[in-house]
């Protein structure tokens, strides 16, 4: 493929092509964008709601001193990395919504067990688990939003959709932290306590069923294809040779097109 690439030419791109490729795209998967875009919101509400007052809670409400609280919260994001890693893997096999929908669904399962347990080793390991899952539905986002994003625009598609989900979820914090500290709860001691187990336990039981029906009822390209796709912007077309026909002759085949595996390349 890079071979041929190569032969054939570096494409031009111009601005005025992409912007006029751009409007088509958006006249075309207008549908598409606006499903990511949700998506989107509901995966950025369910990390920082899930993460951000984390360490708050534990020092306020569970009554941890700061280097307990930080192993906390080290461990937290040790589960997000595993996490991540082994359930964005494993969408390979089992489906980007399967995925997706299964790690959301468990993770509001640990909910009691992620706020309601008073020891440093519960709470860690609740909180390890608890974001295993968390981060494990995300491991599968970046694929799943190359896959469904119009082939032209596969590089600049799921950043834009990514960013304008975050834009909307950027008050979760806020939202979370405003929340809380209207209500309280008492805690062991008896001392009234600002109640960001609830809030936090709450909030993220209603994203991760959001995220569950949002995923499930979508779509799923998994195994899409983009190397017969020119950028967005490619101000004239070229030939690129069939992965299956290049396999099959050789390099030099690649560049003439001798083995009549030529294909024109697509447009969004």
């Amino acid at each position: 493929q890079f071979l041929a690439a190569k032969a054939s030419g570096k494409p031009k791109v111009t601005p005025a092509a992409f912007f006029r490729e751009t409007r088509h795209m958006l006249a075309k998967e207008w549908r598409m964008c606006v499903y990511c875009i949700i998506l989107m919101t509901w995966f950025n509400y369910y990390s920082h709601t899930s993460q951000d007052s984390y360490t708050t809670f534990l020092l306020t409400q569970k009554e941890f001193k700061n280097d307990a609280a930080s192993r906390g919260s080290i461990i937290m994001k040790v589960g997000a990395c595993v996490g991540g890693t082994i359930i964005g893997y494993l969408s390979q096999f089992v489906g980007r919504r399967r995925a997706m929908v299964g790690a959301a669904l468990i993770s509001a399962c640990l909910i009691p067990a992620w706020i309601l347990p008073t020891s440093e080793p519960s709470l860690s390991a609740s909180g390890f688990f608890m974001q295993f899952f968390v981060q494990g539905a995300w491991g599968v986002i970046p694929i799943h939003l190359n896959e469904l994003s119009p082939p032209a625009f596969r590089s600049s598609f799921p950043g834009i959709t990514y960013q304008l989900g975050n834009m909307i979820s950027s008050p979760s914090a806020q939202i979370v932290n405003a929340i809380a500290e209207s209500h309280l709860i008492t805690r062991q001691g008896g001392d009234r306590v600002e109640a960001y187990g609830p809030t936090m336990g709450i909030a993220t039981a209603i994203i991760a069923l959001g995220i569950a029906v949002t995923a499930a009822l979508g779509p799923e390209k998994r195994g899409s294809r983009f190397e017969t796709t020119a950028p967005a912007g490619t101000d004239i077309e070229h030939l690129v040779k069939r992965p299956s026909d290049a396999e099959a002759g050789s390099d030099s085949d690649i560049g003439r097109g001798e083995k009549g595996g030529d294909e024109r390349i697509e447009r969004v």
